[in-house]
């Protein structure tokens, strides 16, 4: 299993610091630290990596159309989709189909998936989880709709006013902090977060169904991805799972890779996240002496040198543990857990 890149330029300049040579003006070339090769016998090679856990690979969808999707009836007319990469959702009731996220990678299919599930009955309302195009791209195959619901939070729908997102619809419903919908005779709870986007999340919540989907927020059998989902609220996200888990719910969407998850899913996801939180903690309190260490490597010479080695240092550190710790647990671990820590470590710089 890889844990690391191999020896980089920053740990040269450690190497050669311990042997009592001037690190002042060392320059490298341009090999940042961490990088991926795509040569097989590279340090650095992909195929040091693990491979997806046994047991996620089982639980992972199947494309079981002619078009290239994966569609299926989680729940009486509750409909789970998936290309394998990302995920959304359609709800079909008495008064028409509710359509949860439409990402672009597949959004004309999702409305084929749409047609063939539910013959004949209209679609009438799209919720937007956040406005983010890599999620809701897809809307464009649903504009021609005559008088469609396009429902979002408000913050969403403001910065979609000032910047426009290619494919996004426009939407013509919106809520401050909640909305509460029976569509079809179907309760639909509708709140907004702050877990991931950087102006508004909004959680979807089926009581019936027991369905919650909060997008961009775990990968069901996997570690998150980069930087925790690429949160732009790291607060925001770490607090998020309590919020979950206070619902009565046993699917969880997230909005990709193939998997629709579970209750334990958002669990362990929560245990991860805080253990990676708690062993940045833990290493925390030796900053200063660390960075002052690399101060001296440097000879006083170049600050931003020896910050960014010092904060190297507690990322590795920490991603050693979580490796060791995880990598039986969740699949990809060795892959993005550095990226947790630096996430973690960078929060605590700033606060």
């Amino acid at each position: 299993m890889r844990y690391f890149a191999s020896v980089s330029a920053v740990a040269c300049l450690a190497i050669l610091g311990s042997a009592g040579i001037s690190t002042a003006g060392v320059g490298h070339e341009h090999n940042p630290a961490n990088t991926i090769s795509t040569e097989v016998d590279h340090p650095d090679s992909f195929r040091h990596f693990a491979s997806e856990l046994p047991a996620m690979r089982e639980r992972a969808a199947q494309i079981n159309t002619d078009f290239g999707l994966h569609v299926s009836e989680i729940e009486p007319g509750l409909f789970f989709v998936t290309d394998l990469i990302y995920q959304s959702a359609f709800l079909v009731t008495d008064e028409g189909v509710v359509v949860f996220d439409a990402p672009p990678s597949y959004g004309e299919r999702l409305r084929m998936a749409i047609e063939i599930s539910a013959p004949g009955v209209p679609i009438t309302h799209f919720v937007l989880s956040h406005k983010h195009a890599d999620h809701n791209g897809g809307g464009f195959a649903f504009a021609d709709i005559e008088g469609l619901t396009v429902i979002a939070a408000q913050d969403s729908a403001d910065s979609l006013a000032s910047n426009p997102l290619r494919g996004v619809l426009t939407p013509n419903e919106t809520f401050e902090e909640a909305l509460s919908l029976s569509i079809g005779g179907v309760p639909i709870e509708l709140q907004a977060a702050n877990f991931h986007a950087n102006d508004t999340d909004v959680m979807i919540y089926l009581p019936e169904q027991k369905f919650l989907m909060a997008v961009d927020t775990i990968t069901p059998g996997e570690a998150p991805f980069m930087n925790f989902g690429a949160t732009s609220n790291l607060e925001g996200y770490m607090a998020s799972f309590d919020t979950f888990l206070s619902y009565n719910f046993e699917h969880f969407l997230s909005g990709h890779v193939s998997v629709l998850g579970t209750r334990q899913d958002v669990e362990t996801a929560r245990d991860y996240a805080h253990d990676v939180k708690d062993t940045v903690n833990g290493i925390w309190p030796e900053f200063l002496d660390r960075f002052m260490a690399h101060m001296e490597l440097t000879e006083f010479q170049h600050g931003n040198l020896a910050y960014r080695l010092t904060m190297e240092e507690i990322r590795d550190e920490c991603a050693v543990e979580i490796i060791d710790r995880w990598d039986g647990t969740l699949s990809v671990v060795d892959l993005w857990a550095d990226s947790h820590c630096e996430t973690v470590v960078l929060h605590a710089i700033m606060h």
